[in-house]
């Protein structure tokens, strides 16, 4: 056990002296002050003794340290490394042999650090002129004329700097420093007002009926995460014999207190609406002094049970609690009348819970009374047929839509954070998880390969990468889009750098110059790509059209180049409408030219390429199909003597198709055997139903007045 004695060795009694005294240690203390003219203490001194160790100077500056016996070295004070110096500088003992007292040493202070800003408006950035400004640690500066502010404060100083002030809050709310060691430059403040009043159009009357609302302070008010700040405002507004939404009531949020609004009913001695009727629906906006100055629509959450009021309807005399306050970003989406496709990019709000129906009826209540259906791949609301087996809105994928009047949408929601989206390989209505223009051949890059064909919702542009086709090129916010891979992929929607302008070129614009009608555009449509062999004997500006067995213009497309392929497409009959608009199902596709040169019109008889399994000439919704070959069969001011009569497609599914350079002839189908399968008397160009025919090979005579012709036609 080591031994600390009091007294030097020499006054021990002679036995002690022969004692082992290894384990023997001196005291050496003192205190520190932080001038040799005060005796002010200095804690937090660290004194070090040379191969011990070191120990740190208490409140009183008081410092205590055991040495052992016949210890030799120096003792050093420090504190802030350069910025003090001490009388003395160190302390150098002997070997010790007793225990030394009143050790003390004073500080010399080398240096101070200044900290410095301005204060300025948190939006004109005008600065606080000639302002006391008290801290919460009892220092305070006064600004000069533009603002600014300095401190002086000593080496190694930590503390936290929070302004305070009756009329102004401070953004940021404070700012800590540790252990000072240098100055500290444009450390400014912004200040905003505590108050600022009601926002504009927000004036409203006490009309002697009301209904009270306490919004709770925990109820958290925030536009996607951004909370509400002092001198925000809370409303809550009624529909006026205008139509238009007029404040009944108002109240400041303070963040630390509950805010009460109180909510005014319409007058009865008055003509004009100048509150809330009894039952009547409230609606809740929020006004941003201290961001933007923005309106925003909120959704309140309520508190229930007992006397309160929790279905969001107004009631003389009623008392509500809020305990949550949801406030939403809107996009906007236009959606032209007719059909087209839409999606958003950002995260729709929930229904709230007094709100009646579906999250999809709740979103598209603004637009209700001119929507006619949304849909999806597999379920629709479609009002007026009371189908409503769409219920939630994701914004992972895209929906068809159709309206009756040019409308603006405007999607309540947040800002997606997450802009990856996964496609199958089958169809898929595909978003625009971006807020800006979107290149197709950009955010498909990584997955070119995959890529059989991305097209508009109805409409005739088109991204067909295999056969080099791009009407296609740019991907718009708000729409939606059907595309199909080969196998199941992801792509990335980039960061908008921006916005409305991050992707080059532009869609195709399509102009009818045909005496033809414009085609009725529908969510089903078949793609029809012509290679531009196909196209050789016709003219640059002269159109393609397709028909229905009735005589409807079903598709059009202008021959922009002769030298490149091109699209054509073809759309389905509209099933809410009460008449015919377009293909049904399998019908046969007539395929037309116009000449614009001449305006002549010719009929036309298409081949196409078996490979996409859509080659028998007629319409399937979401089809695919190549023309390899145009054949002209008829028009005005046309004949008919350069055409070779034959049958495509060959191999054929079940469907062929007939030319002959004579108005009427007859074909023959025989099998291998020789006996007949099928015998007919033709006129013009047909499309033949084969597929009740087994399969297997057979012999086609084509026979007219001066024609004769045999081949081989298998049917798989």
């Amino acid at each position: 056990m080591n031994k600390k004695l009091s007294s030097p060795i020499s006054s021990l009694p002679e036995k002690a002296l022969v004692a082992d005294i290894s384990d023997v240690f001196w005291s050496i203390n003192g205190y520190v002050y932080l001038s040799e003219e005060s005796a002010t203490p200095f804690p937090g001194v660290t004194i070090t003794f040379s191969g011990l160790g070191s120990t740190l100077t208490n409140e009183n500056g008081y410092y205590i340290f055991d040495v052992p016996h016949n210890w030799s070295g120096t003792v050093t004070p420090t504190f802030c490394g350069p910025s003090y110096g001490f009388q003395p500088e160190q302390r150098v003992y002997p070997p010790v042999k007793k225990n030394y007292t009143q050790q003390n040493y004073y500080a010399v202070q080398l240096n101070t650090f200044t900290i410095s800003g301005a204060f300025l408006h948190f939006k004109s950035g005008e600065p606080l002129a000639n302002t006391s400004i008290s801290f919460t640690n009892e220092m305070s500066v006064t600004t000069n004329e533009n603002g600014y502010y300095s401190l002086t404060v000593d080496p190694c100083w930590s503390d936290t700097l929070k302004p305070i002030s009756s009329d102004w809050n401070f953004i940021p709310d404070f700012k800590y420093y540790s252990s000072v060691t240098t100055d500290f430059e444009n450390q400014d403040f912004e200040y905003r007002p505590k108050s600022f009043g009601l926002p504009p159009g927000w004036v409203f009357q006490n009309t002697g009926t009301v209904h009270i609302v306490s919004v709770f302070s925990t109820s958290n008010p925030n536009i996607c995460g951004v909370p509400l700040n002092q001198g925000d405002y809370i409303g809550v507004f009624y529909k006026g014999t205008d139509d238009e939404l007029h404040c009944a009531g108002a109240g400041e949020w303070t963040g630390t207190s509950n805010t009460g609004v109180f909510i005014y009913g319409d007058d009865a001695y008055t003509p004009e609406k100048d509150g809330f009727l009894y039952g009547e629906v409230m609606n809740w906006k929020i006004f941003t002094w201290t961001t933007d100055e923005k309106e925003y629509e909120v959704y309140p959450s309520y508190q229930k049970g007992g006397y309160l009021v929790s279905d969001n309807k107004w009631y003389s005399g009623g008392l509500s609690i809020v305990n949550g306050l949801n406030v939403y970003l809107n996009q906007q989406i236009v959606i032209p009348e007719g059909w087209s496709g839409i999606s958003g990019y950002v995260n729709p709000s929930p229904k709230p819970d007094y709100v009646s129906g579906n999250q999809i009826q709740f979103l598209l209540a603004p637009i209700s009374d001119d929507l006619i259906i949304i849909q999806s791949l597999v379920a629709m609301y479609y009002p007026s047929q009371n189908i409503k087996t769409l219920i939630n809105w994701n914004v992972n994928s895209g929906y068809k839509i159709k309206v009756n009047k040019d409308v603006t949408f405007e999607l309540p929601g947040c800002p997606i954070t997450d802009r990856t989206l996964s496609l199958t390989a089958n169809w898929s209505i595909m978003p625009v998880k971006s807020e800006c223009n979107v290149s197709v051949q950009a955010l498909f890059s990584g997955i070119m390969n995959r890529v059989k064909v991305v097209k508009e919702i109805a409409g005739p542009n088109v991204f067909w990468p295999a056969m080099g086709i791009s009407t296609l090129q740019v991907l718009e916010p708000g729409k939606a889009y059907m595309v199909t891979l080969t196998l199941n992929s992801s792509v990335t929607f980039p960061e908008c750098t921006n916005q409305k302008s991050d992707a080059q070129g532009a869609n195709a614009i399509h102009i009818n110059k045909t005496n033809w009608t414009d085609p009725i555009v529908s969510p089903s449509n078949h793609i029809i790509a012509i290679e531009s062999e196909a196209v050789k004997g016709f003219g640059k500006g002269d159109y393609l059209g397709a028909f229905t067995q009735d005589g409807t213009c079903a598709g059009l497309a202008e021959i922009k180049s002769l030298d490149e392929n091109m699209s054509i497409a073809l759309f389905g009959n509209d099933n809410t409408e009460t008449y015919k608009t377009g293909f049904f199902e399998n019908e046969l596709i007539t395929l037309k030219w116009y000449r614009t040169s001449t305006d002549e019109i010719f009929d036309l008889i298409a081949e196409f390429d078996p490979s996409t399994g859509s080659e028998n000439g007629r319409f399937t919704d979401n089809g695919l199909s190549i023309i390899t070959k145009l054949n002209i069969v008829s028009g005005t001011g046309e004949t008919n003597r350069h055409i070779t009569p034959h049958i495509f497609p060959n191999p054929a599914t079940g469907y062929i198709n007939l030319i002959a350079p004579e108005p009427t002839y007859t074909m023959k189908i025989t099998d291998v055997l020789g006996n007949i399968i099928h015998e007919n008397e033709y006129t013009g160009s047909n499309n033949v139903d084969l597929s009740h025919v087994r399969r297997g090979l057979y012999i086609v005579s084509l026979q007219g007045a001066d024609f004769i012709k045999t081949e081989k036609l298998l049917l798989r």
